[in-house]
């Protein structure tokens, strides 16, 4: 074929359909549950015989765009795509069979062998899980030496195959059934595979399937997906997949459901404004604003990926080839969204917008607040007050208020909660306040909770090892100056214990 008429057609050559079924032969039928591969699918007419034959679920990739439509008319948007294979996108070691036959050409640029046969055949590689079938369709003088050493080094098993005829009246076309894992002596394989290119099995219909395509493997999240989506194919995939009916895009449509009323342990301070809005509680919520009159609010959270750096590298065993490690980072983002009462939306995005809201209407929004939640804790120390004022820090320091109550609303909470967040900055007293709020649920000092920690109970208190002599000293200066009945009745055995993290 003329090279300007091989440009014309991307170098795709599809397999002759008269060779389909000796192919077909070579493996044995499965479950859908094994993904196929096809990342120079062009019509898509050989992926989709093969997929039927071997009851598998087929994926295809396509640069050229009218093969490309045919290929999605066959599979779907979710399971075709169009992208160079390069800028696909598709889940590492998640395909149990490829067919590779890729475009018949050559790369000016590249620096050894520039054949596209052998580079497209290492680029797909890292799609195929261990066990996986590689079938490379080529013609028999693109199996060079570095080839063959490449699929020595990681394969399990290779095979070369002759397709009976000449390819376009001239050349020798093969097919290289080749098993991802490792070979106990690749020295070996790598002469077979070069025995093989010089002698080739004959392809013809085989009695018995040679092939087996490993177990599905366990994918916790899929993807198949060009990088880069252009507004033809966007619009495609909200025309036939329907975008419109996932949960995102509906939550976006959703009339808010009326505010309930939130317990929480304490009240939020104004102070925490951000976080209530950010965290969507304030969603509903109607207020009387200085520059925009009576809205509605709703707030939404998202983490946008940023980029936060590209490393390019020699790829391990292969200084011809590069690889690009991008490291992404999740950033939240708030997106404050007003509704006034003429109808007019206003968004706010960010943090610096979110604080100037905060700070222009602080007096709306902290009436909101009391409105909204009803705390547990009512600043009445949970009946601890005589209990608490007895506690010495190294025999002699008092608590301080503020860590009373911390103690108290943390207690009150347990008695309706089953676990409780307590954050504070360094030199707070967490020690001091979490010691006694552990002595305190051990020691049943609070009357509602007797009878939930049993004598063949504890509470545990894990630390890391460098504070663990701190945790055990706070404990014994807080529990020596109190009277604790039930640590008196077992005078050797305590319902607090102390684990290294």
């Amino acid at each position: 074929m003329a090279r300007a008429e091989s440009k014309i057609i991307m170098g795709y050559l599809p397999i002759e359909p008269h060779h389909h079924s000796a192919i077909l032969s070579l493996v044995m039928p499965t479950t859908p549950a094994v993904k196929l591969l096809d990342p120079f699918a062009g019509d898509g007419l050989f992926l989709e015989v093969a997929a039927k034959a071997w009851n598998v679920t087929p994926y295809a990739n396509e640069l050229d765009g009218e093969r490309a439509q045919v290929c999605i008319e066959r599979f779907g948007p979710k399971q075709a795509v169009r992208c160079d294979v390069e800028r696909l996108l598709a889940s590492n070691n998640a395909f149990g069979a490829a067919w590779l036959n890729p475009p018949y050409d050559h790369d000016k640029t590249a620096k050894a062998n520039k054949r596209v046969e052998f580079a497209y055949l290492r680029h797909s590689w890292k799609w195929l899980q261990d066990g996986a079938l590689a079938l490379w369709c080529i013609y028999s003088q693109h199996i060079t030496e570095e080839a063959a050493a490449f699929l020595a080094r990681n394969s399990s098993r290779v095979d070369v195959w002759a397709l009976p005829g000449k390819h376009q009246g001239e050349y020798d076309q093969v097919v290289v059934a080749a098993i991802k894992g490792a070979h106990p002596n690749p020295t070996e394989l790598y002469q077979n595979i070069l025995d093989g290119k010089a002698d080739p099995r004959p392809l013809t219909i085989q009695p018995e399937p040679l092939y087996k395509l490993p177990a599905p493997p366990q994918i916790t999240r899929f993807v198949f997906a060009p990088d880069i989506i252009d507004e033809e194919q966007g619009l495609r995939l909200i025309q036939e997949q329907g975008a419109w009916k996932t949960n995102g895009f509906q939550a976006l449509l959703e009339v808010p459901h009326p505010p309930e009323q939130i317990e929480p342990v304490v009240a939020p301070r104004p102070g925490h404004m951000a976080l209530v809005l950010a965290a969507g509680v304030a969603n509903g919520a109607v207020i009387q604003t200085e520059e925009y009159g009576q809205v509605a609010i709703r707030g939404k959270t998202q983490h946008v990926e940023q980029i936060a750096r590209v490393e390019v590298e020699a790829a391990p065993g292969d200084p011809e080839r590069q690889v690009k490690k991008t490291t992404i980072r999740l950033k939240p983002t708030t997106t404050l969204t007003l509704l006034a009462q003429d109808g007019t939306v206003v968004e706010m995005e960010g943090d610096e917008a979110l604080l100037g809201f905060i700070t222009a209407n602080k007096r709306s929004l902290t009436s909101y607040l009391n409105q909204k939640f009803k705390p547990m804790y009512g600043f009445d120390f949970a009946g601890m007050g005589r209990w608490l004022d007895r506690i010495r820090l190294k025999g002699k320091y008092p608590m301080y208020t503020a860590q009373k109550h911390v103690v108290g609303a943390t207690v009150r909470g347990f008695q309706s909660r089953d676990s409780i967040l307590l954050v504070g900055q360094m030199g707070v007293g967490k020690t001091l306040i979490g010691g006694s709020t552990a002595i305190a649920l051990a020691a049943s000092v609070v009357e509602q909770l007797r009878g939930q920690i049993g004598d063949d109970q504890v509470v545990l208190i894990v630390a890391p090892p460098h504070l663990v002599e701190k945790w055990k000293r706070e404990l014994h200066s807080i529990s020596r100056n109190i009277y604790v009945e039930r640590l008196d009745r077992h005078e050797k055995r305590s319902n607090w214990h102390l684990f290294e993290k």
